[in-house]
């Protein structure tokens, strides 16, 4: 087995999937490169010029004290005054004493180009030890040891950490004001794709303004005109499929009539079977398109809702269980259809039905379970088409023309949800139904 190490997927997993934090990421980066560039810039070539320049300052006016203290006719009081005036420099002599180190109280970045400047100014033996206010440089005279004291700010250039600090702020508040921007800008793109989301589940009221950028508001205009064809042509094909089985129905009742004046026979009961199913159909046309219609949708306590729709249901023996305070978003007419097709359907070949209604994460799961023969599971897939009659085991539309599970799962779908078929614990069909509850 050959191992490819891939290093953009593998980042790729830990960068945001969202458009605002992949735009916030394209932000940070130069603001950070330029972090980086000006850091090295300042400490790796500005601090250290200045240092070193500071460093050869400081050597400097040491030897010239030097060459002032080996002078005949300068007394040490005379050195110290000079040195206080002009360098200002504490000077304080031991005479008769000699160095016990040299070199430097420690290894730092700050004692380097001091110790480096006086070995090349100072011929004698020098001692440097720094505290956080104050540089000592101790040096060896021929009358004793010679210390100097300097403020150490004197060696030490304020500009970096104040170049470094402008810059980020600078950068913080770019990035804030950049944000914000950007935030406005990525608004109308999400509220484009939840007008795209909301119509898919066939909400067709939903508001929505095409606003934002050039491109944003071409995306828009483009999505409400797809809208306005969609629904139109939706509309048109319902309008025409009620219309058409509205007319049948007035020479679907002539022809009752007219087989009810014929003498009895196999021919006449053949007729009868045959109007009686032209009936079923034209009522299950009319019903399909009344369901299609728009309806908003309301805030419900699903279980309670459930109960009263089949607190009268005798046919079957309906139990319904769950969670009591489940709330939910729904049109409460196609689901009210969509869950009376599943009981009725059920009733045809079961005794007993259990309805159990649950939260799952942010889901709401509502489960038919009864006890009748089932569906074989290759045919699952297919009682959902329309008009599909299943005539093995089980048939759901017995009286019908194969539009109930369809219906009900077109309510479902409308809903953003999912319907499915499975076998049930009871030995019969399970029907579960899934809802977002941010539907």
């Amino acid at each position: 087995m050959i191992f490819s190490f891939r290093p953009f997927l593998t980042l790729k997993r830990f960068l945001p999937q969202s458009l605002f934090g992949r735009t916030l990421i394209i932000l940070m980066m130069p603001l950070i490169l330029l972090q980086v560039v000006l850091g090295y810039i300042f400490f790796e070539r500005h601090t250290e010029t200045i240092l070193r320049t500071l460093s050869q300052n400081i050597a400097g006016e040491m030897a010239l004290v030097m060459t002032w203290h080996e002078s005949p006719n300068t007394s040490i009081d005379q050195l110290k005054v000079l040195a206080k005036e002009y360098l200002n420099l504490d000077l304080a002599f031991d005479e008769n004493k000699t160095l016990d180190q040299t070199g430097q109280y420690r290894e730092n970045w700050l004692y380097d180009p001091l110790i480096t400047a006086l070995e090349e100014k100072l011929k004698s033996a020098h001692y440097v030890r720094m505290t956080p206010e104050t540089i000592h440089i101790s040096v060896q005279t021929k009358k004793g040891v010679m210390t100097a004291s300097l403020l150490r700010k004197r060696l030490f250039s304020r500009t970096t950490p104040l170049v470094l600090i402008w810059t980020t702020v600078s950068a913080m508040l770019l990035f804030a004001v950049a944000s914000i921007f950007m935030r406005n800008q990525i608004r109308p793109i999400r509220r484009l794709a939840e007008a795209a989301e909301r119509f898919g589940k066939g909400d067709e009221l939903v508001p929505f303004k095409a606003e934002g950028a050039v491109e944003v508001r071409k995306a828009g205009y483009a999505f409400l005109r797809m809208r306005e064809r969609v629904t139109r042509l939706l509309h048109e094909r319902i309008e025409m499929l009620a219309g058409v089985s509205h007319d049948l129905r007035t020479p679907i009742t002539r022809l009752k009539l007219s087989v009810v004046m014929l003498p009895d026979s196999s021919q006449k009961q053949q007729i009868e079977a045959d109007v009686t199913m032209l009936h079923h159909m034209v009522e299950g046309f009319l019903s399909f398109a009344r369901g299609t219609t728009e309806e908003a949708t309301q805030t419900v306590i699903l279980l309670p809702w459930i109960q009263k729709i089949f607190e009268h249901h005798h046919v079957v023996a309906v139990n319904i269980q769950g969670d009591s305070e489940l709330k939910i978003k729904i049109k409460k007419t196609f689901l009210n259809r969509c869950l009376t097709n599943l009981v009725v359907n059920s009733e045809k070949y079961a005794k007993n039905l259990l309805i159990d209604v649950k939260r799952l994460g942010a889901t709401a799961v509502i489960t038919f379970d009864d006890d009748g023969p089932g569906i074989p599971a290759n045919e699952r897939e297919h009682v959902f088409k329309p008009f599909y009659r299943l005539d093995q085991a089980r048939n759901l539309d017995k009286v019908g023309v194969g539009l109930g599970l369809s219906v009900a799962r077109d309510v479902v779908l409308s809903h953003g949800g999912q319907i499915d078929l499975m076998n049930s614990p009871m030995g019969g069909l399970r029907v579960q139904i899934r809802l977002p509850l941010d539907a």
